[in-house]
């Protein structure tokens, strides 16, 4: 009896329920997309579509577990990583409405081993991104700590509190960060003297009866149901891609796509929160110049095709989701899946909303169909190919042209530059309508370049960089041991087979890649680092600057003699 159900779940025929449609006529078109995922030897995805306040199509596609050859259903339950930060969100604004907080209260109100800066984080900085704080899990990273290794609350925080500068004033940019809700986790913890695991279950969970639904804060727990995540094997097949982290806030959330449209229900019939949370949830912010960003709290605030997209994807090992509301239609996409790679949830999610809302896209198109893109030719666009670089973010644009028109290329995105007129252009994010603008500017009488980039609601100048790569025969100039106090880390940089290799305690060696002279780049576990070394006035090298997406530059000393790890 219990094999014909599941056999059932796997066909997409969905059990009566007055919460559930009849399967839809679109429900073939959907299971294609899912096809390369769907088979007996590969990960896969959990899907629920939802349609006016009811689940239309929901199934699972791939393998749960491939050891024990378990397929996925829509029971299954996935850690969504990011998607977490609104349920994160949900929690501190429960605590406003009980009076216990405010959104404007200082960081250090709760948390008063945090430095003081100078200028006040607020919590409402930190629910908008706009607080400045270094990600720490990037800060892990930097340190030589893999994503598979144990980590603590103490252990986040103790790093967290050692930074002695943050990337950027207050509420002058919007730059995300995980930091922020994992320090939101902890200010739930000591105002309502529960966990946040605890806090959420009684609050939120229970309520909207999300009954597979937690915090994972113990990575010894048993999870019934539970994916394993996975990643692509580097000579073909999949490895177990999993993480002993036990933080909170900024994402470790396990659920079901079925308890997901519990949550996602609650915003057009707010249970929990009411409508002045769901008000604040999905509510653009905004800098300190009054300029608006494109997130709320917990959630991205955005367009797609010309309609309104409210939207956040998780990443987290080898756990993927993808949240994705299209409010006016009352249309929702949810998805949970367990393999990185090649697998885009979000582009996916954006495919099941293209069958489905296909009359709705094509009303938008039209209505905006005066706007002009432009009209420049390849010859046209090649002047601006390069590689740019931003010396205050320690960031790397690259622009390319492919079939006639200009790309920026930067970590894990292309960007569509979308031409507006004078050496101007708009980024377009492949999976959004959110655009940064980008413009370009003679830098001297060369005929050279710089970007004046409109990222995060600040100007930044990327300068072209035309250095050549550094012959292997000077790597040698590199070779050494740096330091980071902030970090407590030390790289160790030697010299192999003509390449440059990062040494670190717990590490693989890691090659660096060249990408302009005296620059290079690295892999994090998410995403990439930029190394820029620098030298004194005889031409020696004395440090370098490293960079990634999400904490800008921090400057590792060269040691004139070994050190310990840690010291």
């Amino acid at each position: 009896m219990k094999r014909t159900a599941v056999a059932v779940l796997l066909l997409g025929v969905l059990v009566p329920d007055p919460l559930r449609a009849p399967s839809h006529p679109l429900s073939d078109q959907v299971d294609r997309i899912f096809a390369e995922w769907n088979t007996p030897t590969s990960p896969g995805c959990a899907l629920a579509v939802v349609k006016d306040g009811r689940i239309v199509y929901e199934r699972g596609y791939g393998m749960a577990n491939l050891e024990l050859g378990i397929a996925i259903t829509p029971q299954t339950v996935f850690d969504i990583g990011s998607v977490s930060k609104e349920i994160t969100a949900m929690a501190v604004l429960l605590l406003v409405q009980d009076g216990k907080i405010s959104l404007d209260d200082d960081v250090r109100k709760y948390l008063p081993e945090m430095p003081d800066y100078g200028n006040p984080i607020t919590l409402r900085h930190m629910l908008h991104h706009t607080s400045g704080l270094r990600n720490y899990d990037d800060l892990f990273d930097l340190m030589g700590i893999p994503e598979a290794d144990l980590t603590t609350d103490r252990d986040a925080l103790q790093l967290t509190v050692r930074q002695k500068g943050v990337n950027f004033k207050p509420g002058d940019e919007f730059l995300y960060s995980d930091t922020n809700f994992f320090l939101l986790s902890l200010i739930v913890k000591r105002v309502s003297e529960q966990t946040l695991r605890q806090f959420a279950q009684e609050r939120i969970f229970a309520p909207l009866g999300m009954t597979s639904t937690h915090y994972h804060d113990d990575h010894t727990m048993i999870v019934p149901r539970r994916a394993t995540g996975y990643a692509p094997h580097q000579g073909g097949g999949f490895e177990i891609d999993m993480s002993n982290f036990e933080q909170v806030g900024d994402g470790s959330v396990m659920t079901t796509v079925e308890d997901l449209f519990k949550w996602e229900r609650n915003f057009d019939h707010p249970v929990v929160g009411g409508a002045d949370a769901i008000r604040y949830l999905t509510t653009p912010g905004k800098l300190n110049n009054g300029r608006p960003i494109p997130y709320g709290m917990g959630l991205f605030i955005d367009h797609y095709r010309g309609l309104k997209w409210i939207h956040h994807s998780g990443e987290w090992v080898g756990y993927r989701a993808a949240f994705s509301r299209f409010p006016e239609q009352h249309f929702s996409t949810l998805l949970t899946c367990n393999c990185i790679g090649t697998m885009n949830p979000m582009a996916l999610a954006q495919q099941v909303a293209d069958l489905y809302l296909a009359e709705a896209f094509a009303a938008a198109a039209k209505a905006n169909s005066g706007r002009s893109a432009g009209n420049l030719t390849a010859t046209d666009l090649q002047r601006y190919v390069g590689t740019y670089w931003s010396p205050k973010n320690g960031a790397l644009r690259k622009f390319e042209v492919r079939d006639n028109k200009l790309v920026m290329v930067a970590p894990g995105m292309t960007y569509h530059m979308l031409p507006v007129g004078n050496g101007q252009f708009e980024a377009v994010e492949a999976d959004s309508e959110h655009r940064d603008n980008y413009i370009f500017k003679a830098s001297n009488s060369r005929g050279d370049f710089a970007v004046e980039a409109w990222e995060g609601g600040a100007p930044t100048i990327y300068s072209v960089v035309k250095g050549a790569m550094p012959e292997p025969s000077r790597l040698a100039d590199y070779a050494g041991i740096y330091a980071n106090h902030e970090l407590r880390a030390i790289w160790k940089l030697v010299v192999r087979k003509g390449k440059l290799i990062r040494q670190q305690w717990m590490m693989e060696d890691q090659e660096l890649q060249p990408a302009f002279s005296d620059g290079f780049v690295g892999e994090l576990s998410e995403g990439q680092f930029l190394m820029h070394f620098n030298r004194d006035a005889k031409g020696k090298v004395t440090g370098f600057d490293v960079a990634t997406d999400m904490v800008r530059p921090m400057i590792f000393t060269r040691q004139e003699k070994d050190v310990e790890d840690g010291d």
